[in-house]
């Protein structure tokens, strides 16, 4: 199954707890308002790839304790999400970032699924007024939902705001966090 990306860090210490393997995919539907991340939401940009491949690169990234899917809107791409979290669940916890209220997602029969395979999800819209210094999330309407007892067992682990990364080749620097 194809995913549309934007990109992927496989270290980063600040997109959920412990050392993340991280992946941005490419297009939003929602269109937060200051989002920190609207290079996200055109569904013509990126690049895909299959879930296949990204399944044993998730699996075999060294020091990572988990995988973070963000965006864009991870739940717009629901069957290519949904069939790469099946598969790493076994192996690695879940964090999901989605612009939906959870409420909404609960409600919904087909997205629901998604949460058999998800540790911890923040949902609900970035809003830039209610920007927050907490855990893992841009703004204080968000939810921080532990779903498992391996979600609440990552409470101890230290939080982290920003990352700062420099690509060797281009000198390009990519700032990475939440609450920018």
């Amino acid at each position: 199954m194809k995913l549309k990306l934007n990109h992927i860090l496989e270290h980063s210490r600040v997109q959920g707890p412990g050392d993340r393997f991280t992946i941005w995919v490419q297009g939003c539907s929602i269109h937060c308002k200051d989002c920190n991340n609207s290079d996200t939401w055109d569904f013509n940009a990126g690049s895909f790839v299959d879930t296949d491949d990204l399944f044993p690169l998730i699996i075999k990234t060294t020091a990572t304790t988990g995988l973070t899917l963000t965006g864009g809107e991870p739940l717009d791409q629901f069957e290519a999400v949904f069939e790469l979290t099946k598969k790493v669940f076994l192996y690695k916890d879940i964090f999901l970032c989605s612009g939906y209220l959870f409420k909404d997602i609960e409600k919904n029969s087909k997205l629901k699924e998604i949460l058999k395979f998800v540790d911890i999800i923040c949902a609900g819209p970035f809003e830039s007024d209610k920007v927050c210094q907490s855990q893992w999330k841009g703004s204080s309407n968000q939810e921080i939902i532990h779903l498992t007892e391996r979600g609440k067992n990552l409470l101890n682990l230290p939080i982290y705001k920003r990352e700062y990364r420099i690509n060797k080749i281009t000198g390009d620097t990519l700032i990475t966090g939440f609450s920018m």
